[in-house]
């Protein structure tokens, strides 16, 4: 009887001491939880050292917090393009048609005034995303910037159709606008507008 009482309490320590090391696991993803919620409020805040401070320790080639973007544009935002657009392909291998991500390569290009590369990715973004507005708008300004009229009105019309179906009124006025700066004419916008963007 007295083995039976010792083997019971012998039991009782390892279940404990098991109990113990799970809730230290479970504090270790509680750590990951709030390094990814830092994460999120430097995004937010446009605190790009911190971003990228806990984008070095916290993105692996798995990526499974998905924080490769922000990361990206954190690196891009404070000059180090060349090491955002390598963060970029590396996801583009394993998500082939992530638009977003397309997307920011395209807003880098942008920034970069590297213009044929941008329209690259932003016809990228169209090609998986057709209802999606913002790479109509930056296909338009592109080329307003380049000096091709006719292709900036185009994009510029496709961002208003799309920003006004989305009851997003502010932006579907502002390249509306733009519309007619460089079309007065434009019997289609002059429409949208005299609806209210509707």
């Amino acid at each position: 009887m007295h083995m039976g009482r010792l083997f019971l309490f012998f039991l009782f320590i390892v279940i404990i001491t098991c109990s113990c090391q799970n809730r230290q696991l479970s504090s270790g993803v509680l750590v990951d939880k709030t390094d990814g919620q830092k994460f999120a409020e430097a995004y937010k805040e446009g605190d790009w050292e911190t971003v990228i401070s806990i984008g070095d320790t916290l993105i692996d080639d798995s990526d499974k917090m998905n924080l490769s973007i922000g990361y990206a544009e954190a690196l891009a935002a404070v000059g180090n393009t060349q090491k955002a657009l390598d963060v970029l392909n590396r996801k583009l291998q394993k998500e082939p048609d992530n638009y977003y991500v397309y997307q920011t390569k395209g807003n880098i290009y942008y920034m970069l005034s590297q213009h044929d590369l941008a329209i690259i990715n932003f016809e990228k973004v169209v090609a998986l995303r057709p209802r999606y507005a913002r790479p109509y708008m930056y296909l338009g300004e592109i080329y307003e910037i380049i000096g091709c009229k006719e292709q900036a009105i185009k994009y510029y019309l496709v961002a208003t159709r799309l920003f006004a179906e989305n009851g997003l009124v502010k932006e579907a006025m502002e390249y509306g606008n733009r519309v007619l700066a460089l079309d007065s004419t434009n019997v289609e916008v002059k429409e949208l507008i005299s609806k209210g963007v509707r």
